[in-house]
């Protein structure tokens, strides 16, 4: 008795089929099924010419932002999704060495994502994966593509602005450091002015716009392969910015370690005044106190410890004042004015003498 012959795979099926009966039935099904279509959509645009398949995902993208869902964590499950299929796409050009419509589409997409995000808040947190994904193939292909740097670093500067809800490209000078170089960090920097001199100058904006523009001009500073020029950097983007006594400390720590004196006096001075100002104990006072003593004359000192003492008394500012008091010869004298400034505010003298021996 002769063998049946095995049963016809689903390909082998679909070879026998004539190629424009079985389109036809693929562009019905896709009108059908709109899920199905916008996976049809993104298969056919990795095997399209670049400046089609551009034309194609931007189709798919200007979709992927107008679900109809009315329900907001629905709309971010069904956009997850659709990203995570574009991603996928991306993927597949990524490994077909097409680096190009990678890098022009993780942009677009990304702006897409971050459009959506203002439209939809509250719903970051199930789209954050995503942008980490398409910040991640944008840098490995151009890692792989070495574009243009002065026009990778203008991307960067703009797409950056563009998407400060999202916080994208925030760090990007410092990540794509080695594609852009010395020649695309000067660049980014020059990019960067207009909207730094925003900041410097307290235009009117955004918060999270002045975070963006901050963060983004510390990765650049971060990314001077210069110690001593990134420290420098560093610090006088700080100092520009430093509202809080902590972030002046931050910044005179930043001109320490660049070997700028003077620079590190000036920005510790600033917050020590803001500092002794504070309604609440800073924790930031002390510190500031010792860098502003540690070019003073000794009286200045003591009287520097005496009044982050004022501002702060407790053993602590008690031991740096006892300590800068003994290197001038007055410890007797300010022991007094501490412990007459001490029972005036009602607090127990022998807690603060008695601890800070």
């Amino acid at each position: 008795m002769a063998k049946k012959p095995p049963p016809l795979t689903l390909a082998r099926l679909l070879d026998q089929i004539p190629s424009a009966e079985l389109n036809a039935w693929l562009v019905t099904a896709a009108k059908a099924m709109p899920e199905f279509g916008k996976r049809l959509e993104l298969f056919a645009a990795r095997h399209c010419p670049e400046e089609v398949a551009l034309v194609r995902y931007r189709a798919t993208l200007t979709r992927l932002v107008k679900l109809r869902s009315r329900n907001p964590r629905k709309r971010a499950t069904e956009a997850a999704q659709h990203f995570d299929e574009l991603i996928g796409g991306l993927e597949a050009e990524f490994a077909a060495g097409r680096m190009a419509i990678v890098m022009t589409v993780c942009l677009e997409a990304l702006a897409a994502l971050n459009d959506f995000l203002w439209m939809n808040r509250g719903v970051k947190e199930k789209l954050e994966p995503r942008i980490a994904q398409l910040t991640d193939l944008h840098l490995r292909a151009a890692t792989e593509f070495r574009p243009n740097r002065e026009e990778l670093a203008t991307a960067l500067v703009e797409e950056g602005q563009k998407a400060v809800l999202s916080a994208v490209f925030r760090e990007a000078a410092y990540d794509y450091q080695d594609v852009l170089g010395e020649t695309g960090l000067a660049h980014y920097r020059k990019a960067m002015e207009p909207y730094w001199r925003a900041v410097q100058t307290k235009e009117p904006m955004l918060w999270n716009r002045r975070e963006q523009t901050i963060r983004q001009m510390l990765a650049w500073a971060r990314a001077q392969e210069d110690p001593a020029t990134r420290a420098a950097e560093g610090a006088e983007i700080l100092a520009a910015v430093a509202v809080s006594a902590g972030e002046f400390l931050q910044a005179a720590r930043s001109f320490l370690r660049a070997g700028k004196q003077s620079a590190a006096l000036a920005a510790a001075r600033q917050g020590f005044d803001r500092a002794i100002q504070a309604p609440l104990a800073d924790a930031s006072l002390l510190d500031l106190a010792i860098l502003c003593m540690e070019r003073a004359a000794p009286a200045e000192a003591a009287e520097i410890a005496w009044t982050a003492f004022c501002a702060q008394t407790d053993r602590d500012s008690y031991t740096l004042l006892r300590e800068a008091a003994a290197a001038c010869g007055t410890e007797a004298g300010y022991q007094d004015r501490a412990q007459r400034y001490a029972e005036e505010k009602g607090l127990s003298w022998n807690a603060i003498a008695v601890a800070a021996r």
